[in-house]
């Protein structure tokens, strides 16, 4: 009989996961995290008080049933990077083009497991418990209904996992181009693996400081971001463009004129004379020109105070969450424009987790003691990193002001920390500052929905689990909400290392 080898195999569709592309749709899926994806409710960017509705009131009473579906994640991502990991250990496919073809093999499978830590992070930090030890097992082990472990037995186990991970990249050999995030760069890799550590280890302050400052100490001696360079940002492009290119209210899309600036940031920013807003924001905004004639390029705080004054008078934000549309719409006719340019592009750069907010976590942990380091550089030098990014002036002039200088009062001190956090993380560092919030009530957040009609104290505090990610395990599921979540799958439940009451 002849063989007719891969005659039913076509040229067009390749027959195997290519390590390559599986790492490329695996980094599509970061971006998510900053702004939820291109949709009209950027939850992640409302929550911390940036962004606010310019023509409705459609989201601003809190009252849409938000829920965050894992299991895309689970079938997307995340299985792309096990399926790198297990093709660069197999021996049957180590050695074949399908996985090869990305790079040294022990990069790969480091890099994998650092990208798939920060999904699991960030999705244990939206939802809390969730499946981690028993996911996969389907097909190996006829589990196809896995527990939803708690929080702390996820950090715990990636935190060892990416210390595994660390240990097995090797930074003299690079991967492809078809790392959309760091170009291949391992080292930077590398460095964003111990910064993954402390982002987790320095949530446990409240809730197990024992443990958090075991594993800070360890990620902060194996090194993170050393500039702006290294950041872990998300760069659009054509194919997948900016959410405020399609919602920002530029007005480049026919869907555009969603969002405009909270009033929360804008009002914070005025009350530190911070020039970072003049590089947030603009004058020239959808609804008009609110410049009354000033050339926003020669305005700066600290000039005078006749300056300083005009400044506060020209910018405004609007409250989220007003009783009704044309209240919404009569704030908005007032405001300025929720981004400058490079913020609604297409092919806008957006920051993950920034090496600004590395340096102030890193003061935070310093303060508490869990390293050996000055919290006064590492504060200072995170403002000046973050200005810097943000192409701002002043950074000297304003750590030297009364309201900006590091107190040496500890507690004064830790709030002084994350309020720069806050300051520096306008369409960055999304989840991270939701979870700032929810640690340190900073900042204050209004809540402006109608009292009458809606019982809500306090902004949300996690997302309900997505209905298929219930319905399908639903013991597990019911188990994990009774277990951690206080009997509620609620958006007012806590996750496990929010501790402190934000009303």
């Amino acid at each position: 009989m002849s063989d007719f080898g891969d005659i039913n195999e076509s040229p067009n569709s390749p027959t195997k996961g290519y390590n390559t592309m599986l790492f490329t749709r695996a980094c599509e899926y970061v971006p998510n995290f900053i702004m939820n994806s291109a949709t009209y409710d950027p939850w992640t960017q409302e929550y911390p008080g940036y962004v606010a509705e310019a023509k409705n009131n459609q989201f601003g009473a809190l009252q849409t049933t938000y829920t965050f579906t894992f299991g895309g994640y689970f079938l997307g991502p995340i299985r792309n990077l096990n399926l790198i990991i297990s093709q660069c250990e197999g021996d049957a496919t180590k050695n074949t083009l399908a996985a090869t073809s990305f790079g040294d093999t022990n990069n790969q499978i480091a890099a994998a497991k650092t990208l798939r830590a920060f999904l699991y992070m960030t999705m244990t930090d939206i939802v809390g418990p969730m499946p981690y030890s028993e996911a996969f097992q389907g097909e190996s082990l006829d589990n196809w209904l896995p527990a939803f472990d708690s929080q702390e037995s996820i950090y715990k186990a990636l935190d060892a996992d990416l210390q595994s991970a660390f240990k097995q990249f090797n930074t003299a050999s690079n991967l492809t181009d078809d790392d959309v995030i760091y170009g291949g760069n391992t080292a930077k890799w590398k460095k964003f693996n111990a910064v993954l550590r402390m982002m987790m280890a320095i949530k446990m302050a409240d809730v197990d400081p024992t443990n958090g400052k075991a594993r800070f100490a360890q990620a902060y001696a194996d090194g993170g971001f050393a500039s702006n360079g290294d950041s872990f940002n998300w760069t659009y492009d054509t194919n997948s463009n900016c959410t405020f290119y399609t919602i920002g209210n530029k007005g480049y899309t026919a869907r555009g004129l969603g969002y405009g600036p909270n009033e929360v940031v804008v009002n914070m920013l005025k009350e530190y004379k911070d020039n970072r807003l003049l590089k947030y924001f603009e004058l020239n905004g959808y609804l008009g020109d609110h410049s009354q004639g000033v050339d926003q390029s020669k305005l700066s705080y600290g000039v005078s105070d006749a300056m300083d004054a005009q400044i506060n008078s020209l910018f405004l934000g609007i409250p989220f969450g007003l009783a009704s549309n044309n209240d919404v719409t009569a704030a908005a006719a007032k405001a300025c424009s929720v981004a400058q340019d490079p913020y609604c592009q297409m092919t806008a750069t957006y920051g993950v987790i920034t090496y600004s907010r590395m340096l102030l976590v890193e003061a935070e942990a310093a303060e508490y003691g869990w390293i050996s380091a000055d919290p006064k550089a590492l504060y200072e030098a995170g403002v000046k990193a973050s200005f810097a990014e943000r192409g701002a002036t002043g950074a000297d002039a304003y750590l030297a002001t009364a309201k900006v200088a590091l107190s040496s009062d500890k507690a004064t001190a830790i709030k002084q920390i994350v309020t720069q956090r806050y300051l520096g993380g306008f369409l960055n560092d999304g989840i991270e500052i939701w979870s700032d919030w929810r640690r340190f009530n900073i900042p204050v957040i209004p809540i402006n929905v109608e009292p009458a009609k809606y019982d809500i104290k306090v902004y949300p505090y996690r997302m309900s689990y997505g209905d298929n990610d219930v319905l399908y395990d639903k013991d597990a599921a019911d188990k994990a909400i009774q277990t951690y979540l206080g009997g509620k799958d609620s958006r007012w439940s806590r996750v496990w290392w929010d501790t402190k009451d934000n009303i």
